[in-house]
């Protein structure tokens, strides 16, 4: 494996055609979510059910918006500006240099704007403080570091992200955090001063292609697949990993190779070895009409410290467009591979359905007669969006429920798990839950973002007092059950988490917020006394996303 992806990151550099770095988020995905519905009908520069999101596709949809409120027209330029190296005009964004080299415009620190060589680079900078009521020690956030991104020549087009961390969680999460190694988003965290940690962020990649249609990407860091709040496929919450990513854009198609490695629980403590997986994946996605995308997607997740494996790599896994379910079968493999599809459907200018569906086991006969068998393992999805909410200019909405069944992205052997430095590759809660979220977003002046979210979970824990699995911790192998046995939703311990956050975040500078809001937790579990947070926070931030302390 590491032989293939270093011949192909050589490459790299001898592709036909430049190609972008990815946006980096903040609430970039709600805009153009949000003007796509408005369009009625999906964007052609990209699907937005794979993120991140190129940044020459985000310029260049950003470029054919038709707005008139001034709201509207402040994200327009937003979207351009933070994309400047890909604007039509960046020259307009243009303003007088601080001390001649320093921000000549507002997204960029040091910016070079030549015909063969593009960069923009960026201080990231965060700063919180943060107080609980029901808890007598204080949360801070101290983050700094940088980003850098841009394109050379006309062939190569690269990205780099490195930050430093010393934060203090509240006790919900040090004390998840203590107990599985980790802290969520990061590989190794160090203790630090009076219970907080002390971690690293970074990412980078590489990204070329040989023709206009596929672009192929190198690197370290994170992909999400799906258009929800959550996502029961890939997710972007657990630790960057390596990966190459091979995407194929054609008429009303996208197709997504996705080959990764990964660290598994094991490994990553002390001296001891660090253990790796790798996973394969495809995802096909196709506009039925001008608002209707559907998708279908595979994955296999493996390692050969299974003694009933050859011990090397299965290289019929790097075959683009076999179907792995099929191949897994033929090779007589004890690797771990779950299936499904995702839609979404825009509709009535103000509307967008999405979902998922997923299926680690499958039996026709069980699964028809609703018995709760567990070789029923499988999830959904189900979300809307609705825009401008009662004629509301910029009130918009978002309503999600996700439900994974018992033992989902567990398997026989805990390292085929779907996970990454014991972090969930999919839903953080992991399996044997259900929950709802809902968002609502308002920006009532262009500078101004207020914000609520509320979620509510339900899920089935294991017990402290017996070994039992109960399906919920992505982390535990599991022993086939003989055939018949009834596994329920929610088996094990009744865990239920109720959370609502309020956010307000203004704009001084671009990418520059000024935050302040309230976040309240309760968590009943029949085996723990009722634990309540309740957090006043206010921070700054810079080339940054904000804090959620729901993960």
């Amino acid at each position: 494996m590491k032989q293939i992806l270093s011949a192909l990151l050589l490459l790299l550099p001898f592709l036909s055609r430049a190609q972008s770095p990815l946006t980096s988020g903040f609430f970039n995905y709600h805009l153009t979510d949000r003007y796509e519905i408005l369009s009625d009908s999906m964007t052609t520069d990209f699907f937005t059910g794979i993120k991140p999101y190129r940044r020459d596709y985000v310029a260049a949809f950003a470029s054919k918006l038709s707005v008139s409120q001034k709201v509207d027209s402040f994200n327009q330029n937003y979207l351009l500006l933070d994309n400047i190296i890909f604007a039509n005009n960046s020259k307009q964004y243009s303003q007088k240099s601080i001390l001649r080299h320093f921000y000549p415009n507002q997204r960029a620190l040091f910016y070079v704007n030549e015909d063969r060589f593009k960069l923009v680079m960026n201080p990231v900078l965060g700063f919180a403080s943060g107080k609980d009521t029901h808890d007598s020690t204080s949360l801070y956030r101290n983050s700094r570091g940088f980003e850098l991104f841009g394109n050379l020549g006309q062939k190569v087009g690269f990205y780099s992200y490195a930050v430093e961390n010393q934060t203090r969680f509240p006790s919900f999460l040090s004390e998840k955090y203590e107990s599985n190694g980790t802290v969520t988003g990061a590989t190794q965290a160090k203790d630090y001063t009076n219970g907080a940690k002390d971690f690293f962020n970074v990412a980078g990649h590489i990204t070329a292609s040989p023709i206009q249609e596929i672009t192929v990407q190198f690197g370290h860091d994170k992909n999400f697949i799906g258009n929800g709040y959550r996502s029961l496929i890939l997710a972007d919450q657990a630790a960057p990993n390596t990966f190459l990513k091979i995407n194929t854009k054609v008429w009303k198609i996208n197709y997504m190779n996705l080959y990764s490695i990964h660290t598994d629980n094991q490994g990553f403590i002390a001296d001891s070895v660090t253990q790796r997986k790798f996973s394969a994946l495809h995802h096909l996605s196709i506009n039925l009409s001008k608002n209707i995308t559907f998708g279908l997607f595979e994955n296999i997740i493996f390692d050969r410290q299974d003694p009933r494996e050859s011990g090397k790599f299965e290289i019929d896994y790097l075959n683009p467009l076999i179907f792995y379910r099929a191949l897994e079968q033929g090779l007589n493999s004890t690797d771990n591979s779950i299936l499904g599809a995702d839609i979404k459907w825009n509709f009535l200018t103000k509307f967008s359905f999405y979902g998922q569906l997923i299926f680690d086991e499958f039996r026709k006969k069980e699964f028809l007669a609703s018995n709760h068998a567990w070789v029923n393992k499988w999830g959904y999805q189900a979300g809307l969006k609705y825009i401008n909410v009662a004629n509301i200019s910029n009130l918009d909405m978002q309503v999600e429920v996700n439900q994974v069944r018992p033992f989902v992205y567990q398997h026989l052997v805990r390292s085929q798990n779907w996970i990454h430095y014991n972090q969930s590759l999919a839903h953080p809660l992991g399996a044997n839950f259900r929950e709802l979220i809902v968002v609502l977003r308002y920006q009532p002046i262009s500078r101004l973002n207020l914000n609520a979210t509320y979620s509510h979970s339900k899920q089935g824990l294991d017990s402290s007092k017996t070994s039992t699995n109960f399906g919920g911790d992505v982390t535990r192998s599991y022993i086939i059950p003989p055939d018949g046995p009834v596994v329920p939703m929610f088996q094990g311990v009744v865990n239920q988490i109720s959370a609502i956050s309020l956010n307000a975040s203004y704009m001084l500078w671009h990418n520059l917020f000024l935050d302040a809001g309230v976040f309240s937790r309760t968590q009943t579990n029949s085996m723990l006394p009722t634990k309540q947070s309740t957090i006043y926070r206010l921070g700054l931030r810079l080339n940054l996303a904000q804090q959620d302390f729901r993960n």
